[in-house]
């Protein structure tokens, strides 16, 4: 049993998936200063806690999630490790019977709680492409007006947002399980530090600054830019909740995200002028907040205030057509591509009945010849030699021409 269990419940877009690929990129030399990842992935980290929350993806069974969560409680306990690390985000959503259960679950051990903070004015901006392409239809101006007033705009936008990111809520759920002096904040450094001091704090926060860890490939969880998330915007508006989650994710992530992940990306969000005072002022409020906590801060509090250049960018309501008008020809290209491919992958043979290996040879022979006559054809257009042969054979072939 380890002795020690380290929980990061979040928050969302606060660097949580790049800290995960960290740890688990140096899973291996983190077991060699006996601190244990429970389970073989993140993925099964996550679907025990998704089956503790009761989380499901909709439009199917899911059958590897039930029991996960007693699965994950039966690794720690069978670990022989010094230290165990859990981390998934979507615990910040956790209510505070749920937090005692995973405290009870997880004793003897000394549970320790690992939240992750970071400004505002970024955490709203990435908030919003997020929940774009999860399939959310509100406008950027809509979202923002939400979160600033949560009595006022769709509740899925304001209300959703705080539930996740008012850190005294999120701080009051843990601390009615473990005491404050084992929650644990690491506060995201601004964007012009190095990605690699994210790790650097959070290993400070669970007492793993003695590993040397390798940072992942990939710095950032790429998300796709503001006119590329407009366009998403404007699909998932079109789709109208015809496809389930799963349905609508698994398009997502293998047809439309990569065509347009590979436009570049474009300019951060612009938060519209009339929040920048409170943007500014509920920021100081959360550092103050800390500073007089009992908790223990890691990092440097003044980087929760928003900074001014995250305030510069683009509104997506104030867009050119044009500018949505080639972000969505590409993802119409990415979509046909990748249909054809998993057509092509997946499609049954039926015309072929039975045929004899002498016919089979024969016909796959003509197929041979027509296919390198199709292509030497399309060549013609970049080989003269072979626009030569094409017009002698046009000249042979046909009297009219």
């Amino acid at each position: 049993m380890s002795r020690r269990v380290y929980i990061h419940v979040g928050l969302p877009k606060t660097g949580t998936s790049y800290v995960q690929r960290a740890l688990w990129r140096n899973k291996d030399r983190l077991a060699e200063h006996a601190i244990a990842l429970p389970g073989e992935t993140q993925q099964f980290q996550r679907r025990g806690v998704w089956d503790l929350m009761g989380r499901r993806l909709e439009g199917g069974d899911q059958p590897l999630i039930p029991g996960s969560w007693q699965t994950l409680v039966d690794d720690i306990h069978d670990g022989a490790d010094e230290t165990a690390i859990l981390s998934e985000e979507f615990l910040v959503h956790a209510r505070p019977a749920q937090a005692r259960k995973i405290v009870r679950d997880l004793n003897p051990a000394e549970v320790h709680i690992v939240v992750t903070v970071r400004d505002l004015t970024r955490v709203i901006g990435s908030m919003w492409q997020h929940e774009v392409s999860q399939g959310a239809t509100w406008p950027w101006s809509e979202f923002v007006a939400a979160v600033h007033n949560p009595k006022q705009g769709p509740p899925t936008a304001g209300v959703g947002f705080w539930l996740r990111y008012d850190l005294r809520r999120v701080l009051d759920v843990w601390e009615a399980a473990v005491p404050a002096q084992r929650i644990h904040i690491v506060v995201v450094p601004t964007s012009s530090a190095p990605p690699t001091r994210l790790l650097e704090l959070f290993a400070q926060a669970t007492n793993i600054e003695d590993v040397a860890l390798t940072p992942p490939d990939q710095i950032a969880n790429t998300s796709v830019g503001v006119i590329e998330t407009e366009v998403l915007r404007r699909l998932n508006a079109g789709l109208d909740g015809r496809l389930n989650e799963r349905q609508y994710l698994w398009v997502l992530d293998h047809a439309l995200k990569p065509a347009l992940r590979a436009r570049g990306g474009s300019s951060r969000l612009r938060i519209p002028d009339e929040y920048h005072a409170w943007l500014s002022a509920r920021s100081s409020e959360m550092m103050h907040f800390l500073l007089a906590s009992d908790y223990h801060v890691v990092g440097d509090v003044e980087d929760l205030l928003s900074a001014g250049s995250a305030l510069d960018g683009v509104d997506p309501g104030e867009l050119d057509d044009h500018d949505p008008l080639e972000a969505a020809m590409s993802a119409l290209t990415g979509i046909t591509e990748h249909y054809a491919n998993y057509w092509w992958k997946v499609r049954k043979r039926k015309d072929v009945d039975e045929a004899k290996t002498l016919t089979q040879l024969v016909s796959s022979g003509r197929a041979l010849g027509f296919r390198a006559r199709t292509k030497a054809f399309e060549l013609a257009d970049r080989n003269r030699l072979l626009a030569h042969a094409a017009r002698t054979y046009l000249r042979r072939r046909s009297r009219h021409i």
